[in-house]
């Protein structure tokens, strides 16, 4: 079992000196990946986003050149929010430079009003999601490329680098998040591993079941299933028993996403955690 962390990104978390201590002491702990979350721009009066957040990709790189060993990911990019030309070579740049510890997280996004902002096909998210993958991949994957999409077309075109020569060949791995049915079948489609979030092992075994048949249909191999766990206020930390139980149902990474109120608190839990798993 591999074990994540998804940094805070707002209130006192923000400042650059605590992104830069959370990495580098979260990576001396053992964890194996930290994740940034994508927000860019949020209505007045969105309870749930916070309006003060570090662009995503910035910070990706803010961090990877921070860190040594940690996988850096994206829990997730809303792909339709960017031209997937840039996002490909941005990323592939970085993991270049970073020595390939990148891992893509993506999803069709939910906030109408900052698909509009951006001028991003709301109603449309999830085909522009699929499409947007599959450019991503045909530029990572191919050494001339064409593509002949809705929204994307190009013909004949080169963009290099694909991904850190430590990779042996391989591209960045995509993690395609959510819970739902067409997330199911667009992980198993044009992913690389599944991203579910907020789980009971239970749930996360019928999931996994449902992945795994997919992925059959689709004749691809199936990838690691990386579970998001953002547990309510005041719930306690995951126990060994927790963590095996998810195992037993499939799971290969356990991100944590949890709502302490400063960076020691969260320092400290993640301490416990890593010390009750031995």
């Amino acid at each position: 079992m591999r074990f994540g962390v998804a940094l805070p990104q707002s209130g006192k978390f923000l400042k650059a000196d605590v992104q830069g201590r959370l990495a580098t002491e979260i990576e001396g702990m053992g964890y194996d990946s930290i994740w940034t979350s994508d927000h860019v721009i949020v209505p007045v009066g969105e309870g749930y986003v916070p309006e003060l957040m570090h662009e995503p990709l910035a910070l990706l790189a803010w961090l990877a050149a921070r860190t040594g060993r940690i996988t850096i990911g994206v829990s997730v990019l809303v792909l339709p929010y960017r031209d997937p030309v840039f996002t490909a070579k941005f990323l592939s740049s970085l993991d270049v430079l970073c020595g390939g510890r990148i891992v893509l997280g993506v999803g069709a996004g939910w906030l109408k009003q900052e698909f509009e902002a951006l001028s991003a096909d709301y109603e449309r998210r999830g085909a522009q999601t699929d499409e947007y993958l599959r450019v991503i991949r045909n530029l990572w994957e191919t050494e001339t490329s064409s593509f002949d999409g809705e929204w994307k077309r190009y013909a004949d075109m080169r963009m290099f680098p694909k991904a850190a020569a430590e990779r042996e060949g391989a591209t960045i791995p995509i993690v395609v998040g959510g819970n739902a049915p067409a997330s199911i079948r667009r992980a198993a489609e044009l992913g690389d591993g599944w991203h579910p979030i907020n789980l009971t092992p239970d749930d996360l075994r019928t999931g996994v079941a449902t992945y795994q048949q997919r992925c059959a249909d689709f004749g691809r191999t199936p990838g690691p299933v990386v579970l998001r766990h953002m547990p309510a206020p005041g719930t306690p930390l995951p126990t060994p028993d927790d963590v095996a139980a998810y195992a037993d149902a499939g799971l290969d990474e356990l991100m944590l996403s949890l709502p302490l109120r400063t960076p020691d608190d969260l320092l400290d839990a993640l301490g416990e955690l890593k010390a009750s798993m031995g």
